[in-house]
């Protein structure tokens, strides 16, 4: 649109310079016209016949004049005087000439001024097409189904010269060589502005998930450093790092690959009917996810501390045992701030856009809506906060669950909805710390310290076992929805 727009005001400056340099061109030729000649036109006669009566009629009028004049000089001493010069009129004429005289010069000044205005124009519209065809060119790589060609697989398994060896965060048994890595087997999962993401099948069947990153404005030492900080935090429910590599071109990341998929695929499965998401593994997940973040966020007072900056249910991944792991931490310390900006404005974003504990606390509280609701933010655009706010003030909360909710948890989900409406307030500090979170979850679950997480999700413990293994005080609660 702004394009055509463009385009019309372009054609209107250039139709407007064509014309008043016409209009100059003319004016410079037209003064200089002293007859006109028109013995070959057609109606040549009767021009002759009027030319004979003007004639005729100007010698009586001269007549006529001649006996007025005479007449009034006989009865009166005043005598006519021929206009002179200063007469408004004899001024008027001189202006005209004048101004008919520097016409050209005037039109052909404001040519010129409107030919540097068309140029201006046009070179500003230049730079900013190429500006955008540069950011759709970045968009192109958005993430997509399809597995790659070949070409690119080779191109990202190729080797560099002067490439160090692989760091590892595991166990020697675990580790491998860069050599294998380059010869596995490899498929295109996904791509986005900043990276690329590949599932990798080591020749003894090991399967991992790698991260190309590209043309990161972060030196060899600061980046190895964060690498170390990441590697080093071991918890159960963030996805560990096992080892990376780095050359001035481009940073491999390296991660064991989780075959169950993210919450987002579950939910999405769930909304199409396709498996059934029952209320005790929405609880594990909930559970875990607050407990990683929570461990993140322990000592928040140390500058290291890495805010995740993008929470989402397509970067909460799901183990062999269906616990959730947090993936994707750190990333947001090794982008530089234009690329960190680039993440999308989601429903996950908080609105003050900015990278801390307070805006994972929301993107958390959207989470813990999905599993509440049933409903998927990601690809949905809904804004999910203003729907359950909309549904509680009009007394409606019960239908805020969906039926699994409303079947196994009820008493467990008006508690846990209310902590997610704390933690998606409009006003940073107006939302819990991680740790206040993970207390209120922790009163409402109230799980035995001999049980784990697991052995929850568990396919064989029944929604009666459930409730014994957890203690509800409700009334402990406020009304949900009544603060925020």
């Amino acid at each position: 649109m702004r394009s055509k727009k463009f385009s019309l005001f372009l054609k209107a400056l250039i139709c407007i310079s064509v014309f008043l340099l016409i209009t100059a061109c003319l004016g410079g030729e037209l003064k200089h016209i002293q007859n006109l000649y028109v013995s070959n036109n057609q109606d040549n006669h009767s021009l002759k016949a009027s030319a004979v009566q003007i004639y005729n009629h100007r010698k009586l009028l001269q007549a006529v004049d001649s006996e007025v004049m005479n007449d009034s000089s006989s009865s009166s001493d005043e005598q006519l005087q021929p206009p002179t010069s200063n007469e408004p009129g004899s001024d008027k004429k001189k202006w005209d000439k004048q101004l008919v005289d520097w016409l050209p010069y005037i039109l052909g000044i404001v040519c010129i001024i409107l030919f540097f205005v068309v140029i201006y124009f046009v070179t500003v519209n230049v730079n900013k097409e190429a500006k955008e065809q540069e950011i759709l060119k970045s968009l192109a790589h958005s993430p997509q189904e399809n597995n790659p060609p070949p070409a690119l697989i080779e191109e990202v398994l190729k080797p560099e010269e002067g490439r160090s060896e692989l760091v590892f965060f595991v166990e020697e048994e675990e580790t491998f060589k860069l050599d294998d890595l380059f010869e596995a087997t490899a498929d295109l999962q996904s791509q986005t502005l900043y990276s690329s993401l590949y599932k990798v099948i080591l020749k003894n069947n090991s399967i991992y998930a790698v991260r190309r990153l590209k043309k990161l404005q972060v030196s060899f030492s600061e980046f190895s450093k964060i690498m170390r900080q990441i590697g080093k935090l071991k918890h159960p429910n963030i996805l560990p790092l096992v080892g990376y590599n780095s050359t001035s071109e481009e940073k491999l990341l390296i991660y064991k690959y989780q075959n169950n998929g993210s919450l987002l695929n579950l939910l999405e499965d769930h909304i199409e009917g396709k498996k059934v998401f029952p209320w005790k593994l929405r609880l594990c997940i909930a559970i875990g996810i607050a407990r990683g973040l929570d461990f993140i966020y322990q000592n928040s007072r140390n500058p290291e501390t890495i805010p995740h900056g993008n929470l989402k249910s397509s970067n909460i991944l799901l183990n062999e045992n269906e616990e959730p792991l947090i993936s994707e931490y750190g990333f947001t310390r090794i982008l530089d701030p234009k690329k960190a900006s680039l993440f999308p404005s989601n429903g996950y974003t908080a609105p003050e856009k900015t990278l801390s504990e307070q805006a994972d606390v929301f993107s958390f509280g959207i989470i813990l809506l999905e599993l509440l609701t049933g409903k998927a933010v990601e690809n949905s655009g809904i804004d999910l906060p203003k729907w359950v706010r909309s549904m509680v003030r009009e007394e409606w909360t019960g239908e805020v669950f969906d039926k699994e909710v409303n079947n196994a948890g009820r008493e467990y989900a008006f508690p846990l909805l209310n902590i997610a409406l704390k933690c998606v307030s409009n006003l940073p500090e107006d939302r819990p710390t991680m740790a206040e979170v993970m207390e209120k979850i922790e009163e409402v679950v109230n799980v035995h310290d001999d049980i784990s997480i697991s052995s929850m999700a568990s396919i064989e413990s029944t929604p009666q076992d459930c409730c014994l293994l957890h203690t509800v005080i409700p009334e402990t609660w406020d009304t949900p929805g009544s603060n925020y």
